[in-house]
């Protein structure tokens, strides 16, 4: 029963949908999405390729601080994969796969793992930022204005703790070297030693975060325009603040494994959301069912690009040299 818990909980979202749609007037809906801008939809869909560029450029900076050259060809069909099976599996942990693909092409295991961890923590930082508009957006479900003000500092803070411990030398040594080894088998003692070594070669540095930070601002900013194009297609006219913050909201409730796909759970950020400003729960669905629309799109195309990066199906490359240890800036 417990291998299934995690697709059973995954349900729960869309049994809210289908409620949400239980309650809701169908042929209305249906109307909505039909006087839909098909030229906005498309002009939204077509803005994937500069956003899947500049995500791998920003992948491709990662590896190369962790001393591993990746070619773009390469790493944007990689990405495009990891999109695809983070969208299929639980709270998104299929993008981490993409680990397992770098090292069936000869790239060391340790540093691509913690490249894609770190690359997601940049997203869940930045989106995590511009939730805050979309929280305290929720007067009506969160009316206490001290629940809302922790649950955001909790939020930045354990994203920003987490990426620290991962980025900076001196705190990810001090985790695989002295707390991971009094909790793990001593077996992984070797492994853990291993992987300290391999990953040397990233430190946190002005110069390095800034590219982090300012990639990942961008990158958002592609999702919140393509977002922000399909709530003007179906003429639901709100700040744009408010675009970005229920937009940002939604990205991160799709990492709890509650759904698929953001089905349910982006539907009622959407009605909590909208329903203050006048616009009735079929509106909110229909920019769900737009959004959903990009979410397929991504399937789609990840699935057919899978077919080309297939695992266990690549020729070994050696592995690339070791870079020489930057300075710490933060020790």
């Amino acid at each position: 029963m417990r291998k299934y818990l995690p697709w059973l909980l995954r349900l729960l979202g869309p049994a809210l949908l289908v409620l949400f749609l239980w309650n809701s007037d169908l042929e209305q809906l249906f109307a909505i999405l039909v006087r839909a801008d098909l030229w906005l939809v498309l002009w939204s869909l077509l803005l994937l390729p500069p956003f899947l560029l500049i995500k791998t450029w920003r992948w491709q900076y990662l590896l190369r601080q962790l001393g591993l050259d990746l070619p773009l060809r390469t790493g944007a069909g990689l990405y495009m994969v990891g999109i695809f099976l983070g969208t299929v599996t639980p709270g998104q942990a299929g993008d981490l796969l993409k680990a397992l693909y770098l090292r069936e092409r000869g790239y060391a295991f340790a540093p691509s793992l913690l490249s894609v961890v770190i690359d997601r923590l940049f997203d869940l930082l930045v989106m995590a930022a511009l939730a805050t508009l979309g929280i305290f957006s929720l007067g009506q479900l969160l009316p206490n204005s001290t629940l809302r003000t922790l649950l955001v500092i909790g939020m930045g803070a354990g994203i920003v703790t987490v990426t620290v411990l991962l980025m900076a030398r001196g705190p990810r040594q001090w985790l695989l070297t002295w707390a991971l080894p009094r909790v793990l088998p001593q077996r992984l003692q070797a492994s853990l030693t291993r992987w300290n070594e391999q990953l040397r070669s990233l430190s946190i540095r002005p110069q390095v975060l800034a590219v982090l930070i300012g990639t990942s601002l961008i990158s958002a900013l592609f999702t919140f325009y393509r977002l922000w194009l399909l709530f003007i297609a179906l003429e639901v006219f709100v700040p744009l603040y408010l675009v970005v913050g229920v937009s940002a909201l939604i990205a991160i409730l799709q990492v709890l494994p509650i759904s698929i796909a953001g089905v349910g759970v982006r539907d009622a950020a959407l009605i909590a959301v909208l329903a203050p400003w006048g616009y009735t729960q079929e509106q909110a669905l229909s920019v769900s069912a737009l959004f959903l629309l990009i979410t397929l799109q991504h399937l789609l195309v990840g699935f057919i690009v899978s077919f080309w990066y297939p695992l266990r199906k690549v020729q070994q490359v050696p592995e690339v040299p070791e870079v020489p240890e930057v300075v710490n800036l933060v020790e």
